[in-house]
């Protein structure tokens, strides 16, 4: 019964036949003059990361390095299937204030058929040193988060941080202090430096905790700005009983080997389960069912939020492993009870691309990422009936016999 319901799974998400697309090198160019000029990266010190979905996003996988034609360009050259469109940025690592990202949005385009070198592009889209800096008052509202509990007025930290104020970096510098007129809210004026007309991102901190919000903005001018008074997590109403239903399919995980439901343990953690002061706990396990073996659930009856307000989340493996795209958003429209769209583990939804090289012996060579419940199938017509390539089970290639008649080939899990 397992195996009939991953087939029929499998069928319509892991289709892939011998047009797979093969991959080709790619050169991703970014120029770090300007940020060098401004005193925002240190080439002695500092790194630049190329960051994508071609890697779920990692810091630390893709590192770049200086052109040997220009000092100021840092590149990289990575194999990309030819036809897909990866969505990508830059990333500094800065010693002493941790991972920087680049605030514009993703950057994108299609792989072409053969090796291609990307358009030099600066860091952020910034091409010149900004010389604009104006003081600009930043307000946040605290009486929800101090009715609710977790925001101590005598006691507590707030800080703003963000692109043009700290890089993102969180390191306390820009601390609010309590008004002396309305003593719910905190504020304080900081020097910012960006063009006119620049976007300015950034976000309130609570005793070490983000909000779990998207990104707060405003438009830079070349004249002195007070900020609106905002509530710490755009939450106005205190805190009621919302029942929240959290479901993920591990089914891609077990076939890949990141999950073992003999074995494994999942649970949803985040801003729903709270310590005092906001800090995420554990402890709400999620578990499956006979008839839906892959598909873990369950219903959790969260006391800290209210309608308006925003939930971080992320499904966790044993306590330890965290998914590594991410945390997960959730905004409350009121207080009824909600069912969180099903997820994949790091939203990893196939069991990845099938490639195929011709040998001159009249055999096909077949590739993919193994895992260890991954397993190659064929068939003469796409509706079937599919069966088993031999010995392929765990393994990531398989050589087989080509003829005149047409042939499909599929990657399924469990």
């Amino acid at each position: 019964m397992k195996i009939q319901a991953m087939r029929g799974w499998a069928l319509g998400m892991w289709l892939a036949t011998v047009l797979s697309a093969a991959a080709v090198p790619v050169t991703f160019r970014v120029n770090m003059s300007v940020q060098r000029a401004m005193g925002r990266f240190n080439p002695d010190t500092d790194f630049v990361y190329l960051a994508g979905t071609f890697n779920n996003w990692s810091t630390t996988a893709h590192l770049m390095t200086p052109s040997g034609q220009d000092p100021n360009v840092w590149e990289i050259t990575v194999d990309l299937p030819t036809g897909t469109w990866p969505n990508y940025k830059f990333v500094m690592l800065r010693l002493g204030s941790g991972t920087v990202w680049e605030s514009r949005p993703n950057r994108w385009f299609q792989v072409p058929s053969s090796a291609t070198v990307l358009e030099l592009v600066y860091f952020d889209d910034i091409a010149e040193v900004v010389t604009n800096r104006q003081p600009v008052t930043f307000r946040v509202n605290m009486s929800v988060q101090i009715a609710n509990g977790v925001f101590d007025p005598g006691s507590g930290r707030v800080v703003v941080s963000g692109d043009r104020i700290d890089d993102w970096a969180n390191q306390g510098t820009h601390m609010l202090a309590q008004s002396s007129t309305h003593p719910d809210i905190w504020e304080g004026t900081f020097e910012i430096t960006a063009p006119v007309g620049a976007t300015v991102n950034y976000k309130f901190i609570m005793d070490g905790n983000w909000e779990s919000r998207p990104n707060r903005t405003f438009v830079m001018t070349n004249q002195p700005l007070v900020l609106p008074v905002v509530y710490f997590n755009d939450v106005t109403n205190p805190a009621v009983p919302i029942p929240v239903t959290f479901s993920v399919n591990v089914g891609v995980a077990v076939a890949r080997g990141w999950f073992n439901p003999e074995t494994d343990l999942i649970e949803a953690r985040g801003s729903f389960l709270t310590a005092p002061g906001g800090a995420w706990i554990g402890g709400f396990q999620l578990t499956n069912s006979p008839s839906s073996p892959y598909l873990y659930s369950g219903t959790f009856l969260t006391t800290n939020q209210a309608p308006g307000s925003v939930m971080l989340y992320q499904f966790v493996i044993n306590g330890t492993t965290w998914e590594s795209t991410g945390d997960r958003t959730w905004q409350f429209a009121g207080t009824n009870a909600v069912v969180l769209p099903t997820a994949y583990l790091n939203n990893v939804t196939s069991l990845g691309l099938l490639t195929h090289r011709m040998l001159g012996s009249g055999e096909l060579e077949l590739s993919w990422e193994s895992g260890p419940r991954i397993r190659l199938q064929s068939a003469s017509d796409l509706t079937g009936p599919w069966h088993d390539v031999a010995d392929t089970q765990g393994q990531g290639r398989a050589t087989v016999p080509v003829g005149n008649a047409a042939r499909y080939f599929r990657l399924v899990g469990p």
